[in-house]
């Protein structure tokens, strides 16, 4: 029978897009100056085109085959196979009248030839596909496959003075963010302060960073109180969750999961649970404030925040429901679902400053209710395991001076660290050492190794960038570098990240007169995984376990006009 208790691998699919954003290599856009005959009015139009054709590298491993958790996404394409082949626009307008009123839209679009097969298909023998009719459905073939689109922004600005205190006020669908963290969004102040396109994200490399961070409906102020002070506030009026990779898609981290699938396959005779509908929250309610105080005389800023929020992503694990009685069996489930946390709490406090030729910042927050690591979310109530966490980020970007070895560059490293405070709901489902929740894929108890929570966690995320100009006339090339490893421990978090794994990629970009981006790729992840006694089949570990086979390689084509 299929484990539908299996932890949701969500580590690559949260923290790896983090990742991906920093490593985007994003160039100005070039842009369109309209006129409009009135010099106080200013018109901006830019436009992004992006091409990506990617190939697996690696071979499917069988014994990830073999497991009927993962055999539809690892299975998908073999090596060599064009994994994606993707075209990306994105258009953007500007508008401003005397820097005092604006507005803004933009919009993407998108179709990725990689996908015009939606066949999907188990490799194990007995098991139906997550998919009805073993094909996409429509909402999946829209965002991996297309033609298709939607707006990003949309909102309207202006800048007004109470009394001589400067308020920017901006309405509409828009992405604001608090906080010092750069590349382990999970553990960051502003972690769900926005959703996030995942499927877009690993899938693009070269995005632009605003295309990943899907815009929500708000009212943000940001009052310059003094020179020194700045306060800011936002209330969403829209709330949308986030997309992660989906099941049965080459960088789908599991099969059944996030919102994609039609339904769970549990056993070798075809049986399987229906997929319900999801667990929203309303749209109204997310809200938070902070306060940024600049001193100068000690070139530091320091920041205060306070956020409710419902979380964009789920708990990682189903909520079982539609129980019926089956004679000589018991109660048993007929469908699943996923739950979204709701009534989160966030204090927070940051600061930053420059340390001789290192810009270093940290961000430190509590979370009151947040979401914990689960393989099951209660029918009763359909509520998974929250608790109070503590979480710690620190990083320090430095500019790469001329040196024989290079031109210039960057080099940004983070750390994280979080630690479990308190479980405050449903401890029998919490999946933490010592708690009964954490099961061994053989019934024993389980440890780390298995997934398991620890009190304590902590990551390290590294970005190295050299950079050669003129390498050629009119043409600049970079060398990124990327790396981020689990140190220790198992966050207690959902999502938040397992030790020893593993997510790294070393590329190329070359330049051409500051415009036109050709870039040459290699990513690869792997997570502790473990085997049943033969050796055959893929039965659990530690973190994003299916995707240890994935390995592929993509070249980008990206320019501005």
């Amino acid at each position: 029978m299929r484990s539908i208790g299996m932890r949701m691998p969500a580590g690559l699919a949260l923290r790896g897009v983090s990742v991906m954003l920093l490593m985007a290599w994003t160039g100005g856009a070039s842009a369109i100056d309209i006129q409009t005959g009135n010099r106080d009015l200013k018109l901006r139009w830019d436009n992004t085109l992006r091409y990506n054709l990617g190939v697996r590298a690696e071979r499917p491993d069988t014994r990830i085959l073999n497991n009927p958790t993962y055999d539809e996404s690892d299975g998908k394409f073999d090596r060599g196979d064009v994994v994606t082949n993707r075209v990306d626009l994105l258009s953007e307008i500007d508008l401003s009248y005397r820097s005092l009123l604006g507005a803004r839209v933009s919009a993407a679009a998108w179709y990725d030839n990689a996908y015009d097969d939606h066949a999907v298909r188990s490799r194990v023998p007995g098991y139906a596909s997550s998919y009805i009719g073993d094909r996409y459905n429509s909402h999946v073939a829209r965002y991996v496959n297309g033609p298709s689109g939607e707006v990003l922004d949309a909102f309207v600005w202006g800048n007004v003075k109470f009394g001589v205190m400067p308020v920017n006020v901006k309405l509409g669908r828009q992405t604001n963010y608090f906080g010092e963290g750069l590349l382990i969004g999970a553990h960051a102040i502003s972690y769900s302060q926005s959703p996030i396109d995942g499927v877009k994200a690993v899938t693009s490399p070269g995005i632009e960073t605003k295309e990943v961070f899907l815009p929500e409906s708000q009212l943000f102020l940001k009052a310059q109180v003094s020179p020194a002070l700045a306060l800011a506030g936002q209330y969403f009026y829209g709330w949308h969750e986030s997309r992660l990779p989906y099941g049965g898609t080459f960088f789908g981290p599991a099969d059944p999961f996030f919102e994609g699938p039609d339904r769970l396959p549990v056993a070798p005779n075809g049986a399987t649970l229906a997929r319900a509908p999801s667990l929203m929250p309303g749209k109204r309610g997310n809200s938070g404030v902070s306060a940024k105080l600049n001193l100068e005389a000690i070139e530091s800023s320091l920041g205060l925040y306070y956020r409710e929020f419902d979380d964009y992503n789920p708990w990682f694990g189903p909520n079982l429901t539609g129980f019926v009685t089956v004679p000589g069996v018991g109660t048993v489930p007929t469908a699943y679902r996923l739950a979204y946390p709701t009534g989160v709490k966030l204090v927070g406090v940051s600061a930053a400053r420059v340390v001789g030729p290192v810009s270093v910042a940290t961000d430190i927050s509590v979370r009151k209710g947040g979401a914990l690591n689960t393989d099951a979310v209660s029918p009763l109530d359909q509520e998974g395991p929250r608790g109070n966490t503590l979480h710690v980020v620190a990083n320090g970007v430095y500019l790469l001076p001329a040196s024989r070895f290079w031109d210039t560059g960057s080099f940004v490293a983070e750390v994280a660290y979080s630690r479990l405070l308190k479980v405050t709901r449903h401890r029998e489902l919490y999946k933490g050492t010592g708690e009964t929740a954490c099961v061994a894929p053989d019934g024993a108890p389980g440890g780390r190794r298995d997934g398991c929570s620890t009190k304590d966690y902590a990551a390290l995320a590294l970005l190295f960038t050299p950079q050669y100009l003129q390498v050629l006339p009119s043409w600049d090339l970079d060398l990124p570098l990327s790396l981020n490893y689990g140190l220790t421990g198992n966050a207690a978090s959902a999502g938040g990240g397992n030790e020893k794994s593993l997510s790294w990629s070393v590329g190329a970009k070359m330049t051409f007169a500051q415009r036109y981006e050709f870039s040459l790729q290699y990513a690869d992840a792997h997570a502790p995984g473990r085997y049943d006694p033969t050796g055959t089949v893929l039965i659990g570990g530690n973190g994003s376990v299916g995707n240890n086979d994935r390995g592929w390689l993509v070249f980008t084509f990206k320019a501005g006009f």
